[in-house]
């Protein structure tokens, strides 16, 4: 095949050409002189580079712009990120993984890249503005390496075509997810990127091979959810490679020497790179914890899982059901609390055979044109569905039950199979068009896309979605100061508040900026903030307690407390009270009431404490949750009151935090190393 030759006439079996880049078809008849220019493709392409880029930088500049601090388990990535420079702390696996809870041990994710592409950033910028910029960084890198890649394999037009479907991708994910450190959220770019490259591989492109090592290492390690995916997607991609190699050697002899030599120089650099990639896991299987031994002993799918009937209903919600991965998909499939429900087996049954229909007849029109790099795209999507339907009956059913954001790998997935769709479909009539057209059109899209994800939004599973805690926890930091020379402080009560607090890990995070040593007891938290932060009860000198709000869990008695940040400005806090009188006899004189709508969930979950004691009801926010439920029976005037109590309440409750520090009795061997 020559280097001027347009793909349609390659015969069928034939391989690429030595350096793995596919040749663009001519720019296609009829039409003015400028409609005809060659470069005006390449330019739009670069220009939907940029614009599949924009939501990204948007979304960063902005969190940098309104001091976003991360907070919950957003935290961590800032402490595990600054740990990479430390001496006693350097990571060497990922964060404890919510496996662990379905098996007999602590599994940690298999490695900490996340933490060291993050750690520059962090040191140079901070674990604010560093966090957000870090994964903006990732997620635009892999961005342009999906677009370099896609357009080594179709040229202008398939790179536009990548880049329509990334802003797509920005899209549905929302903006707040695009600087998201949180690996649900910000391994699904990488991952589009990671299928592109092996698809690349896959037709013979000995460039993408370092990279996608690279990449599918990065992936890997990151979260157990890409435990099958990734090396599943890696084989085929060697298989394919060594099917175009040795095709090559059995049709170019002359060309074959040089050929096996850049074959051989490729596959030594992805040895090398992967090599490094995986220095940390390795020494921690040596000398540490030895969790890759632990990940391989728990390899059989644990006792409780969704099987396989039921994990293919849930895929076929995503890569065969409307809305698809379109918004607002991400945020409402597989969530019952926001009414969604699996489709029937009829409804999964009859939509996957419709992909298959679809899938089926986009490889005949790949077959038809004799184009085997739109038929190796097609079997990368093949063999993605089935290392996903292989995952996603492997998931394990916790304590928390079934947690949404580990099936996220499909979102990626389903990108890529409308990506694999459209060029197959745009290529068959491209040849017949001026390339400047769908190049045009793909473009337009991207741009569509783009401007859609650039507002504000935040997913309801993302730790960012606590935005309103940010200003409490910028409040509460500035007062950390007085814990210098308190250290080492034992830290477990920050995260024994309540559930899903959004402030324990972001003050454990600020007493690492400020130098002030931290020690747990607890093994879950020592697996997430490393084990030389464990507390051999020796090491500690002081106690840190939190309470948020409500907290039934008071700090012990006499524990002097050194921070008070009330959730509410004195005249709504006085008002808050008022409320509280008025409703208290409201309640007492037992005029409460249930609606039918509430008396309707009463009957089907139960749960409503007696509408006669004040105190049940106050407690945990309960009366809150029956007006924000509607579940009341009011009249206008007592229904604004309630509304405004629960207004105020929710807001007093989420930012009011008071921390208690104790000091520990001397023991022998407590000394501040740990920073």
């Amino acid at each position: 095949m020559s280097s001027t030759q347009p793909v349609e006439q390659v015969t069928a079996g034939r391989d690429e050409p030595a350096d793995g880049v596919e040749p663009t078809s001519t720019p296609g008849p009829g039409g003015p002189a400028w409609l005809r220019d060659p470069r005006l493709p390449t330019r739009l392409f670069v220009a939907s580079v940029l614009l599949a880029c924009s939501p990204v930088v948007v979304a960063v500049v902005r969190a940098i712009h309104r001091r976003w601090i991360p907070t919950s388990d957003d935290a961590l990535f800032a402490i595990r990120a600054r740990d990479v420079f430390s001496y006693h702390h350097v990571p060497l696996l990922g964060l404890d993984s919510s496996a662990s809870l379905a098996a007999s041990t602590t599994l940690h994710h298999p490695g900490p890249l996340l933490f060291d592409v993050l750690a520059v950033p962090v040191r140079l910028f901070g674990g604010h503005a560093g966090l957000a910029l870090g994964v903006g960084l990732i997620n635009v890198v892999v961005i342009v390496i999906t677009a370099v890649f896609a357009a080594r394999r179709g040229g202008p037009l398939v790179g536009t075509a990548a880049m329509a479907l990334a802003a797509g991708l920005c899209w549905a994910m929302g903006s707040e997810a695009l600087f998201e450190p949180w690996q649900p959220f910000s391994l699904l770019l990488p991952f589009l990127c990671f299928l592109v490259l092996a698809w690349s591989v896959s037709c013979g492109d000995l460039v993408a091979l370092p990279v996608a090592a690279v990449v599918g290492s990065f992936v890997l390690q990151t979260h157990l959810s890409y435990v099958l995916l990734v090396p599943t997607l890696a084989i085929w991609a060697l298989v394919g490679l060594a099917l175009i190699l040795r095709r090559a050697r059995r049709d170019d002899a002359a060309g074959w020497p040089r050929r096996r030599e850049r074959a051989q120089q490729a596959v030594l650099l992805s040895l090398a790179v992967g090599a490094v990639c995986w220095i940390q896991p390795l020494l921690d299987q040596i000398t540490g914890q030895g969790n890759l031994g632990e990940l391989l002993g728990n390899a059989s799918p644990p006792k409780r899982t969704i099987g396989y009937g039921y994990g293919t209903r849930l895929m076929a919600s995503v890569v065969a059901l409307p809305p698809f991965w379109f918004r607002p998909s991400m945020n409402r499939t597989l969530l019952p609390i926001y009414g969604w429900t699996a489709p029937s087996r009829l409804s999964a049954a009859t939509a996957l055979t419709g992909l298959a229909v679809v899938l089926g007849g986009s490889w005949w029109l790949a077959r038809r044109r004799h184009d085997l790099t739109s038929g190796r795209a097609l079997t990368t999507v093949v063999v993605g569905l089935a290392a996903g339907f292989a995952t996603a009956g492997r998931i394990p059913i916790t304590a928390f039950g079934l947690e949404a954001h580990v099936f996220w790998w499909l979102w990626p997935l389903s990108v890529f199979i409308f990506f694999v769709v459209v060029i197959i479909l745009v290529r068959s009539v491209a040849s017949r068009l001026p390339a400047l057209l769908p190049v045009g059109a793909l473009a337009v899209v991207a741009a569509v896309f783009a401007g859609l994800a650039v507002p504000t939004l935040a997913q309801g599973l993302s730790p960012n979605i606590r935005e309103d805690a940010i200003p409490t926890t910028r409040a509460v930091d500035a007062q950390l100061g007085q814990l210098q020379g308190k250290g080492p402080i034992l830290v477990d009560p920050l995260l024994k508040s309540r559930l899903a607090d959004p402030y324990g890990l972001a003050l454990i995070a600020e007493l690492q900026r400020r130098g002030i040593s931290f020690v747990a007891k607890d093994p879950q938290l020592v697996g997430q903030l490393g084990s030389a932060r464990r507390d051999t009860g020796t090491k500690a000198r002081s106690e840190l307690f939190l309470q948020v709000g409500g907290d039934p869990r008071p700090a012990p008695a006499g524990t002097p407390r050194i921070v008070d940040h009330q959730g509410l400005p004195g005249p709504e806090l006085r008002e808050r009270a008022q409320l509280i009188g008025e409703i208290t006899d409201y309640i007492r004189a037992g005029r409460l009431r249930l609606n039918p709508r509430g008396r309707q969930a009463l009957t089907q979950h139960g749960g409503v404490p007696s509408l006669l004691d004040p105190t049940a009801l106050f407690a945990y926010g309960r009366l809150s949750d029956l007006v924000h439920h509607g579940y009341l029976d009011l009249d206008p005037g007592w229904k604004r009151r309630f509304e405004r109590y629960a207004q105020l309440e929710d807001r007093w409750d989420v930012n009011t935090v008071q921390l208690y520090l104790e000091t520990l009795p001397t023991r022998a061997g407590a000394v501040d190393l740990v920073r």
